[in-house]
């Protein structure tokens, strides 16, 4: 059987006045850490850590207090991020949030995010959902709003995902962490944000995804409270494999064309730990070593939105990141939908 072809849009030429950097970044990542023997022990499963280990990528991951609420994580990285730069929450046009499931459906997140930062201006605050992509599609929108006139925007992603995921199902039970990640954005008078690409391939939309109440309902699981905390299911993601490698490639040729710059130009490459196998595709698809990129999937899991930026964060802080790099940032999400980046530090 011959390979498949995937349609990939073709890229659209875009117009920019006004430029846009990354100001100000920081992370909370939770004190709570619990390795995949303790999940093993502690749910009296069968499964052998080194296998799981092997499998998932993922040896310990960071997991927020009880007491906590989105809100809370991102808050904390979000307070974080604005007194390193010295700002102030009233300094901010827009507040954007990406989580999972958040505080509550209504209202969203970022009201309350915007609540505890303790904003007295009637700035807009709201929710980007999509789940692992959500970050780079908040990065796209964030630069357009720019370019028509905000000067300061915070973008707050990720939260609390391993208190919503099965401890049973060996896909997802060792895979997921918490952490929070928050990012100012402001006007710059250089251009950063190089390319910027994305798609959405329906065909996989089964292969990861959230179940809502009333699907729940339906599935006449309601009557069972542990069932309000498998909300996320995930199927072999090996039935894609094909079209990750084509995604990243349909992506960076697309970043590459818009940019002008070739793949010897780029000089760290992130992508969303899905898991660790999609991880070293990607990689290996685009020809890089894995000392070009990052990966924090071992010690934090897979922290869905937070993925992205907290690669980032960590990337500034142990100098891997520094002035002058191209870095290219692609994103494998839910849905399949996806894309990617390229962002001049």
């Amino acid at each position: 059987m011959g390979q498949k072809e995937f349609y990939f849009p073709k890229l659209k030429k875009k117009s920019f006045n006004r430029y846009c950097k990354i100001h100000s970044i920081a992370s909370f990542v939770p004190e709570i850490t619990i390795s995949t023997d303790e999940i093993i022990n502690k749910y009296g499963l069968t499964f052998k850590s080194p296998a799981i280990i092997k499998s998932v990528g993922v040896e310990k991951r960071h997991v927020a207090d009880e007491a906590f609420e989105d809100s809370d994580l991102l808050s904390l990285a979000a307070k974080k991020c604005l007194i390193q730069c010295g700002f102030e929450p009233d300094c901010l046009s827009r507040i954007f949030v990406n989580k999972y499931i958040g505080d509550n459906i209504l209202p969203m997140t970022a009201s309350n995010l915007k609540k505890k930062l303790g904003s007295r201006k009637a700035i807009q605050a709201f929710d980007i959902d999509g789940g692992i992509s959500s970050f780079l599609v908040a990065f796209d929108l964030i630069s357009k709003y720019i370019n028509t006139g905000d000067e300061h925007i915070l973008l707050a992603s990720g939260g609390i995902t391993n208190r919503m995921i099965s401890k049973t199902d060996p896909r997802v039970a060792f895979l997921f962490g918490d952490a929070a990640t928050a990012v100012l954005f402001s006007q710059s008078k250089d251009k950063h944000i190089l390319a910027s690409y994305f798609y959405s391939n329906c065909e996989f939309y089964d292969l990861y995804y959230a179940l809502s109440p009333l699907t729940l309902a339906d599935m006449r699981l309601s009557v069972d409270l542990s069932t309000l905390y498998d909300t996320y299911r995930m199927d072999n993601w090996k039935k894609a494999e094909e079209f990750y490698r084509q995604a990243s490639i349909a992506v960076s040729n697309n970043l590459i064309e818009e940019s002008g710059l070739s793949l010897k130009d780029i000089d760290l490459v992130l992508v969303t730990e899905n898991n660790r196998k999609v991880w070293e595709i990607t990689l290996e698809t685009l020809g890089f070593n894995e000392d070009k990129s990052i990966s924090l999937l071992k010690d934090y899991g897979n922290t869905m939105s937070a993925m992205l930026p907290l690669q980032l964060d960590m990337g500034f802080k142990r100098g891997k990141i520094v002035e002058g790099m191209n870095i290219m940032m692609i994103s494998h999400g839910e849905g399949i939908s996806g894309g990617g980046i390229i962002y001049k530090v």
